[in-house]
């Protein structure tokens, strides 16, 4: 079992999934990371693009609670753009910037099991609440020198694709791992009701946030993504801003811790590099 802060739960969305500077800034960053010795999962959503494609093909976008209700046609979409262009293009930038990377989904080896989702489950449609990790792929490509880049779909025991939200599935993943979690957002951190950026969110504080509407629309997710995930094993979780991450981990003041708090987060030593496969 790994149970080091070495290996991290990167989750990218939005603009940085892009073609463009933020998405070289995501490939540098895990160049780097790979470089000091991290062996790093990076989960991706998409959201944006899905919109688009589907209001390209006449489909009306619902979003609930930060999650997109999913019919059997937005599902079609999803995995079309989510296990197509954007996991090919997020790997395909790894790649380019000398990360050994696998394009996979949360369907590949039997990764993520979900369950429906929605109150009551199911109302969503075809989304998936995640309920069991699979980490033996994870941990195979891993010991090979490999990064699993990893879209945000996961499939119910009679194997019936869903869409995941990619909060949920990263901090799913990162538990399993025993993984620093990672939430980059492009907002500055979790705001209070005041608008102002906590450094540190409690647990109560983060429910109290999304209980009372404080954290809507996408942070409801990140919160209880964080939650999940450090009350499964994740050493912290973080959530803020893609520059002010760096090889180091996030920025001192930066963004904000859940639950664990900064003090969760260990020196964290500089290691050899792992040989890339074939290599020396």
């Amino acid at each position: 079992m790994i149970d080091s802060p070495d290996v991290w739960v990167l989750k990218i969305g939005g603009d940085e999934l892009r073609p463009g500077p933020a998405l070289a800034r995501v490939a540098l960053l895990a160049a780097q990371a790979s470089r000091r010795g991290r062996s790093l999962v990076v989960v991706h959503g998409g959201g944006d693009e899905v919109t688009e494609r589907a209001a390209a093909l006449g489909l009306a976008t619902e979003k609930r609670d930060g999650q997109r209700v999913t019919d059997e046609a937005t599902l079609e979409v999803v995995v079309e753009v989510l296990a197509g262009r954007v996991n090919a293009r997020l790997t395909n930038a790894l790649e380019g910037a000398g990360v050994p990377a696998v394009g996979l989904t949360g369907v590949s080896g039997g990764l993520l099991r979900v369950r429906p989702a929605g109150v009551p489950p199911g109302s969503l449609g075809w989304v998936g609440d995640p309920t069991a990790v699979t980490t033996r792929l994870l941990r195979k490509l891993h010991a090979e020198g490999f990064v699993p880049v990893l879209a945000s779909l996961g499939a119910d025991a009679d194997h019936r694709i869903h869409n995941v939200n990619a909060d949920l599935a990263a901090a799913a993943v990162a538990g399993a791992m025993r993984a620093a979690l990672f939430l980059v957002t492009d907002v500055p951190g979790v705001k209070d009701a005041s608008g102002s950026v906590r450094p540190s969110v409690s647990p109560a504080e983060a429910r109290r946030l999304i209980a009372t509407g404080v954290a809507t629309d996408g942070m409801a997710p990140k919160l209880e993504a964080a939650l999940r995930a450090t009350a499964h094993g994740a050493p912290v979780a973080w959530i803020g801003p893609l520059e002010a991450l760096s090889d180091a981990g996030p920025r001192p003041g930066a963004g904000s811790f859940v639950a664990g708090g900064p003090r969760a987060v260990p020196t964290l030593p500089i290691l050899p590099r792992r040989p890339a496969p074939g290599g020396p």
